[in-house]
C-alpha cells in the first residue's frame, strides 16, 4: 500500500494536493486511522490512460514525468516535448496535468531514432 508521500512523488505534485484530491473524491484512498493509503489500482485509475496490464504493472509503478522534466533531461524545449505528445508520445492526464512515464518515452523516442543518453530519467 502506498502513502499520500508515495502517490504525489509518483504524480510529481505535492502531498497537499493529493490530500485534497482524496477529500474532493477525485482519488480513493483507505483511511487508517488518520493515514491514508492507496492500491496501485486507485492510483492508475486517476491517469486518464489505460490500466496497466499484468505482464507491464511493474513499469507503471514508475514515477511520472512532467514535460519540464524530460525538456531537461533530453535537452530539449518544453515546445518539443509538446510537439512529441501531440505526434503520439504516450502521456498521461493526472488531475489535468499531462505527464509521462519514463519507460513509454524511451520506448516510443528509440523508435523514432532519437539517441537518449542512459538512465535519462534518473
Amino acid at each position: 500500500m502506498l502513502s499520500v508521500e508515495d502517490v504525489a512523488k509518483h504524480y510529481a505534485l505535492r502531498p497537499d494536493t493529493i490530500r485534497r484530491k482524496i477529500k474532493c473524491g477525485d482519488i480513493d484512498a483507505i483511511c487508517l486511522g488518520r493515514v491514508y493509503r492507496f492500491d496501485w489500482p486507485d492510483v492508475w485509475a486517476c491517469e486518464n490512460g489505460p490500466m496497466p496490464k499484468r505482464a507491464v504493472m511493474d513499469r507503471y509503478k514508475a514515477d511520472l514525468l512532467p514535460k519540464k522534466v524530460i525538456a531537461g533531461a533530453l535537452r530539449v524545449s518544453v515546445k518539443t516535448v509538446e510537439r512529441w505528445i501531440e505526434g503520439g508520445l504516450p502521456c498521461r492526464n493526472v488531475f489535468g496535468v499531462v505527464r509521462c512515464n519514463p519507460h513509454d518515452v524511451t520506448d516510443w523516442l528509440k523508435l523514432r531514432n532519437v539517441d537518449l543518453p542512459a538512465g535519462w530519467w534518473k
